[in-house]
């Protein structure tokens, strides 16, 4: 049988072991924040460059309709017109 001395060997290792893990999971646990918090804000860098070139597009767009409305206008039809055949029932 196992002395009461191996006893308490054992459980101050598994007790050192626990601290260690305890230390290394919470090491983990602020690497992963930190990695989440820099993600985040690289996300949101990106949705506000993509919100600007949206933007700026549909700018671009607003004044080359008002340049040219009869040829938008046209295109806007033609478009219209072409889905509505591809999508519809009738082949």
């Amino acid at each position: 049988m196992a002395s009461a001395d191996d006893f308490s060997k054992e459980m101050d290792q598994l007790r050192k072991e626990f601290t260690t893990l305890r230390n290394e999971l919470g090491s983990l646990m602020t690497s992963v924040k930190d990695q989440a918090g820099k993600q985040g804000e690289k996300f949101a860098d990106l949705a506000q460059d993509t919100g600007k070139a949206v933007r700026n597009q549909t700018k671009a767009a607003g004044e080359s309709i008002k340049e040219r409305p009869l040829t938008s206008a046209l295109v806007a039809f033609s478009s219209g017109f072409v889905i509505g055949m591809l999508l519809s029932n009738k082949r």
